[in-house]
């Protein structure tokens, strides 16, 4: 229902700018068209690998590696997996919410998100570079911090495991 309602205020609006602005419309839904052609060739791969992963892990096997009753090591998985994931932002609560529903328990994908918007394993080298490695491992262990109290705080307040 929201998609439809962001979809028809997006039209309303976009038919109001060619009525005031024909040619700024023109370069509004030119530049829309070429953002969503970027973006696709991102999200195709990741759509393709998150249907290709479901295809492979079970239900069960995803509920024995982070689901409510995999124990700690269900959390270390999760953090570590977030941590070394690259995976648009835009993705990410879809993506968790396709692992709930597949058998994940609630605290551990809250933990692989946070893990996977908060910690850059791989884009540390970079990180580094333009910012100093004392930045780049202050900022990746205070997001690993949270990343844990985060996962504590869903566990405790959401009853979850």
């Amino acid at each position: 229902m929201q998609a439809i309602i962001f979809y028809s205020v997006a039209f309303i609006l976009l038919i109001y700018l060619a009525i005031k602005d024909i040619k700024l419309a023109k370069t509004v839904i030119k530049k829309s068209i070429k953002g969503f052609l970027n973006l696709l060739p991102q999200m195709s791969f990741i759509l393709i690998l998150m249907g290709i992963s479901l295809s492979i892990l079970t239900v069960e096997t995803i509920s024995s590696i982070i689901g409510e009753n995999s124990g700690f090591m269900g959390y270390v998985i999760a953090i570590v997996v977030g941590g070394v994931s690259l995976i648009p932002s835009f993705i990410t609560i879809p993506l968790g919410a396709t692992l709930v529903a597949n058998g994940a328990g609630l605290s551990q994908a809250a933990g692989f998100i946070s893990a996977l918007m908060g910690i850059g394993i791989v884009t540390f080298p970079m990180e580094k570079k333009y910012f100093g490695t004392k930045f780049a491992l202050t900022r990746n262990i205070g997001c690993l911090f949270m990343t844990i109290i985060f996962i504590v705080v869903i566990h405790f307040t959401l009853g979850a495991n």
